[in-house]
């Protein structure tokens, strides 16, 4: 599904509640109290055949009473008669359904048919459903509580979601103790039909949500989960707890399912963390605190040991504290006795009064070798902690970078927790939690820069002869082959240039590699790497990726082994060349991306002599594919069917293909072509250079949900970037915002108008059904253009300026 009718559910007009009563205890009762005790300002009708009127709200006898086009029902009756008033809903024209009842009250069997039947009608009719064994969700913004949660959290700007109800009920009551606000606290249950895909795609439109946090037990329909997540990890933080589960996907080379997660959560921008306790700290992080910008932590203690504590989590961690400038010591100094630490942590002794302690958080703040400022206390002889919060709450509030601290200590070291609490500023237990935070939340920035990077642009035009690969699939398929005879593996490794050769007789290897791929239900084709031979199953030195890969992706998943350091020479073992490594990776993506009907394959092992590369042998395994490529994969490939030829009204020839990672630099160029009047046309706005964030918008596509298409002029080392049009998907799945730019040297030619339409044209293909696009008032070519592929012109109400709009339908 998509985003349909999710603003009815989540921002009714009316709720109906289907089994409300008043009987305490009951979560119909709690359901009516949740509604009527905070400022919904919607009208909310009561189901019951019994009663008319609960809590004095009149009651409908039976959902066929109820008007038509009820945004939300929230449904709290027994499983199996939630069919019935699903389709009475439908008829209705309700907008969705928040389905309270468990489904595990009966036996498997009968479970599964109701739920069956729930998602059917799902699918067919358009209304939205959450749950079942959903307990509801709470959406703080309009005072909406539609759940059987007995609290409400604080309004704030991150968003919750949870598979499971006890992780939403544990979540919120700590959010409720430690004064963390959220946006949204979504329930999905089951999951039969609303997911983590669509919230995702939902809560990434809203801008009242600047953050979301998950615990999920498990994805389906996992390349609309990755299309999502990474559309939305590239302007507003996900972090997920996800359960690990300890099963292999068994087989030659086994993978665990739990390393493919991470993959594939790494792969789409959000962190993730391993226990509860981390993704609660993470939550109360994000809701009060910036995201730290750099790994330069301080670390104020009022005594030795416990900064040591903090300073020793960290280097766990793989970080050293902020080395402090000599004109911060110098301040230091100057506050503290000859007895200070004189570097970081910087440990104030156990004469320092709060007042010192107080100035030397100052002295910090305004230190700018220092990200990051972490403050310690604990109840050392008469030391009075809660003096130093309150003195500090006025001065944390307006800091430039993240201060948190971690008061130690019980029963006496509350009132100081409360105060924090109350201030909205992060408050920690021990210094090892709090140092994970700022870790985990550190580690995301540094793995959205990743993300972000613009690749390099060595990747050369690798030799692929896919003919004569098809040749010994399509063979293999007729003869109902499933192991390739070892020259026809290696006759297929060959048409993807993998060339096998022996490691010669009476040469010792001096270690071995293992590259394979194996396919599976979930992730489509997974690809491994790490040592080889019979060390493979030995040691845990293995790491997975998922294609398709490119040059960058393919250095870091190499990089990320142990084994790598040996691949660079050490001692007598000498180095390999890591282009051939990465080139022979990228081969294997590509062959695995190409043919879903490959099921395993295997160069272990990869036997590695006085820095010299020996692919010794490759085994391959096929089956009758279950779809056809590119739908196995889990993350969209380049679609080569895009590329095409034409020729302009001056006789020159223009090729056209999608847009790949590698065009940054060729859209730098593009940008430094337009005149000022034309990059006003295009962005709105008088840009003077393309930020790197925009570039690798601009650059790094997800072919799921854009149709970005380069017009390029001459041919090799000579050929140039002249135009690119654009058209993005929005969340609804059926329309599109197109842009279309063109170098200035290249107007009035017609390059404009092919491009768009081309990319309508495979816009069409994915299923949009309309496109539309903003155009300045002025810009007369633009809406000449517009006009004569079949645009209709009209102005538009929020901008003033022309919108253009075309049905894909009437499309010529």
């Amino acid at each position: 599904m998509t985003i349909e009718n999710l603003d009815r559910v989540f921002e009714p007009g009316s709720v109906a509640v289907i089994g409300a009563t008043d009987r305490p205890g009951s979560v119909g009762a709690t359901v009516m109290h949740n509604l009527g005790s905070r400022k919904f300002k919607g009208t909310v009708l009561p189901v019951n055949p019994g009663r008319t009127s609960v809590m004095g709200i009149d009651a409908c006898a039976d959902v066929r009473d109820l008007p038509a086009d009820v945004d939300l029902a929230v449904v709290a009756v027994p499983i199996l008669q939630v069919p019935e008033i699903l389709e009475t809903c439908v008829a209705k024209k309700v907008g969705g359904a928040v389905i309270l009842s468990a489904g595990d009250v009966w036996p498997t069997p009968r479970q599964n048919a109701v739920f069956q039947q729930i998602k059917a009608m799902a699918g067919r009719s358009g209304m939205r459903i959450l749950g079942p064994d959903s307990v509801g969700f709470i959406h703080t913004g309009i005072g909406l509580n539609a759940s059987f949660m007995h609290q409400t959290p604080l309004q704030g700007r991150m968003a919750f979601l949870s598979q499971s109800g006890a992780v939403c009920t544990s979540v919120l009551d700590l959010a409720v103790r430690e004064n963390v606000g959220f946006s949204h606290f979504v329930s999905l249950g089951s999951k039969l039909d609303v997911n983590f895909s669509d919230m995702l795609d939902y809560l990434g439109t809203l801008p009242d949500v600047d953050s979301i946090v998950m615990y999920v037990e498990s994805v389906t329909r996992m390349r609309r989960f990755m299309s999502a997540a990474r559309a939305v990890s590239r302007i507003k933080p996900i972090i997920a707890l996800k359960s690990r589960r300890s099963g292999k996907i068994s087989g030659p080379g086994d993978l665990d399912e739990d390393q493919m997660y991470d993959a594939a959560f790494k792969r789409a921008g959000i962190l993730r963390v391993n226990e509860f306790e981390a993704l609660f700290d993470c939550a109360e992080f994000l809701a009060k605190q910036q995201r730290p910008k750099g790994s330069r932590l301080a670390i104020v203690s009022n005594a030795r040991g416990i900064g040591e504590m903090a300073r020793d989590a960290l280097v766990r961690h793989g970080l050293e504290p902020a080395a402090l400038d000599s004109a911060t010591i110098e301040k230091l100094d100057a506050l503290l006795s000859d007895g200070w630490s004189r570097a970081n942590p910087i440990a104030l002794l156990r004469a320092a009064t709060p007042k010192q302690y107080v100035q030397v958080v100052k002295t910090c703040i305004q230190a700018p070798e220092i990200d990051g400022l972490l403050l310690l206390s604990s109840p050392v002889g008469i030391y009075d902690c809660t003096t130093i919060a309150k003195s500090l709450v006025d001065l944390l509030k307006t800091t430039p970078f993240p201060v948190f601290t971690a008061w130690l200590g019980g029963m006496t070291i509350d009132d100081s927790r409360e105060i924090f609490n109350r201030h909205g500023i992060v408050t920690y237990d021990t210094p090892e939690r709090a140092v994970r935070a700022f870790v985990n939340l550190y580690q995301y920035g540094r793995n959205m820069e990743a993300l972000q990077q613009i690749p390099y642009t060595t990747d050369k035009r690798l030799k692929i002869d896919r003919d004569a690969a098809s040749l010994i699939i399509d063979d293999a398929a007729s003869r109902g082959e499933t192991h390739l005879p070892p020259q026809t593996a290696a006759d297929l490794a060959g048409a993807y240039d993998i060339h096998i050769k022996p490691l010669p007789a009476g040469v010792a290897p001096d270690y071995a590699l293992n590259l394979s791929a194996k396919y599976t239900d979930l992730f489509g084709p997974v690809i491994r790497f790490g040592i080889g031979g019979l060390m493979t199953e030995v040691l845990s030195d293995m790491a997975v990726a998922l294609p398709p890969l490119n040059r960058m992706l393919a250095e870091r998943t190499i990089k990320s082994t142990r084994i790598s350091r040996l691949l660079l020479g050490r001692g007598n073992v000498a180095g390999v060349d890591l282009d051939v490594l990465e080139e022979t990776m990228i081969l294997v993506s590509r062959m695995v991306t190409d043919y879903p009907a490959i099921q395993t394959l295997a160069l272990n092992p990869i036997q590695i002599a006085d820095g010299e590369i020996y692919i010794s042998e490759i085994a391959v395994t096929v089956a009758a594919p279950a779809v056809c490529a590119p739908a196995h994969l889990i993350i969209s490939p380049y679609p080569w069917w895009q590329e095409s030829e034409f020729i302009t009204r001056d006789n020159e020839r223009i090729f056209m293909r999608p847009v790949r990672p590698g065009d940054a630099q060729q859209m730098i160029d593009l940008f430094s072509d337009l005149s000022p009047e034309t990059i006003f046309m295009r962005f709105f706005s008088p840009l003077k250079r393309i930020s790197r964030p925009m570039l690798a918008r601009l650059s790094q596509i997800d072919y799921d949900r854009e149709i970005a298409l380069c017009a390029f002029a001459g041919d090799g080392e000579a050929r140039k970037l002249i135009g690119v049009a654009r058209i993005i998907f929005m969340p609804d799945g059926k329309t599109g915002e197109f842009a279309v730019v063109v170098a200035d040297d290249w107007h009035g030619k017609g390059i404009g108008s092919v491009l768009l339409k081309q990319a309508m044209i495979s816009a069409k293909k994915y299923g949009l059904s309309v496109v539309s696009g903003l155009v300045l008032t002025n810009n007369a070519p633009m809406v000449a253009m517009g006009q004569k592929i079949g645009f209709s012109v009209a102005r538009d109400p929020d901008s003033a300026e022309y919108r253009l709009t075309i049905q894909l339908k009437d499309l010529g």
